[in-house]
């Protein structure tokens, strides 16, 4: 039986009752077909959503408890402080940050940011696991 057959007009109710198809019309072949298709579609949003809410907790439990670490905290506070003062001061270019300043101040500036930055890196790294709360 081909399948324009499984679905004519002149066929009865339950014509066919094998293919799973007990429709009296092609309409209601198509609704039922487009009825699965976003039930299907539905399902794998919610499975994805489910998803990226247990990965979210997941990090924000993870986040938590590096935050009780003083080392990460600090770092953190220094870390978000640079990047504002070099984005204050990028927005700011023209108007006061660097107007008038030498290349070499510029470069002076950069340089103590990456050099305390190198420092932290390496202070945190001695120091990290004495805070570590996962142990």
């Amino acid at each position: 039986m081909s399948a324009t057959a499984k679905h004519d007009n002149n066929a009865g109710p339950n014509a066919n009752p094998e293919d799973g198809h007990h429709h009296n019309n092609k309409k209601e072949c198509a609704i039922e077909r487009l009825k699965a298709q976003l039930n299907s579609v539905s399902a794998a949003a919610w499975s994805y959503f489910q998803a990226v809410v247990s990965k979210s907790q997941d990090v924000a439990k993870v986040c938590l408890l590096e935050l009780q670490n003083p080392v990460v905290l600090v770092n953190l506070l220094l870390h978000s402080s640079v990047v504002c003062y070099l984005c204050n001061g990028y927005a700011n270019h023209n108007v006061r940050f660097l107007k008038g300043k030498p290349n070499s101040t510029v470069l002076a500036t950069t340089t103590g940011v990456l050099g305390l930055l190198t420092l932290d890196g390496i202070i945190s790294k001695k120091y990290y696991s004495r805070f570590d709360k996962k142990k």
